[in-house]
């Protein structure tokens, strides 16, 4: 399930993590730039940018324009980032979403379905223009939800679209989905498009199981 990129970002990410908590860049201290941590993981610049990203998603840095990256805590983990944590938001995505899949695939009607094809087309678009992959991501989870024909489960995956918003930024992929990881999308899009549950099924698991994974290795 893990890309080169995804894998280097999420390295970056766990090293500086790691060194943050050992105080090797203590609070209020500023991290190197991107050029200087780009040299010494011998990744490039936008791997960088992606992995200061999620430590500034997780309040661990502030990362002001011209200035720099600044450390403002080094005390964070999976149950202090929102108000549920981030793996529960993610276990909470999985059965919803499991759930409106099951639903889908046998209530969508073509409306819902061609809402289904037109988030993913849109998704598909981003990544092969290597755009910000995050609101294309977001809308097309949403579309599956809500082709479930299913208020309550709507009303559930709205509850919390804040937190769910938050844990699309800080996975695997950050803001630039691999190809690897859009194929899984695909799967899901096919569970509602063609009725193929199983592999839909299948390819969440495989989605949420990985971005448990990424999390708790980010977080400890």
């Amino acid at each position: 399930m893990k890309d080169g990129t995804s894998t280097q970002r999420a390295r970056v990410a766990d090293d500086l993590l790691r060194e943050i908590r050992e105080g090797l860049h203590p609070v209020g201290g500023k991290l190197p730039s991107e050029r200087q941590l780009a040299e010494t993981y011998g990744v490039s610049r936008p791997v960088v940018r992606e992995a200061l990203g999620m430590l500034s998603m997780l309040d661990v840095i502030d990362v002001q324009m011209g200035r720099g990256a600044f450390v403002v805590n080094a005390d964070v983990s999976t149950e202090q980032t929102t108000d549920y944590g981030l793996i529960d938001v993610v276990d909470a995505r999985e059965a919803i979403e499991s759930g409106a899949l099951r639903l889908a695939a046998v209530r969508a009607d073509t409306h819902e379905k061609a809402a289904v094809r037109a988030a993913l087309d849109a998704l598909e678009r981003a990544v092969r223009s290597a755009d910000d992959t995050s609101a294309a991501d977001l809308e097309l989870h949403r579309a599956i939800v809500r082709a479930a024909r299913s208020p309550l489960l709507q009303k559930l995956w709205d509850d919390i679209n804040d937190e769910i918003a938050q844990t699309i930024r800080v996975s695997p992929h950050g803001r630039a989905m691999s190809q690897e990881i859009l194929a899984d999308h695909r799967a899901l899009a096919e569970g509602v498009i063609d009725g193929e549950l199983v592999g839909a099924l299948a390819a969440t698991r495989a989605l949420y199981d990985h971005h448990r994974d990424f999390l708790r290795s980010l977080l400890g």
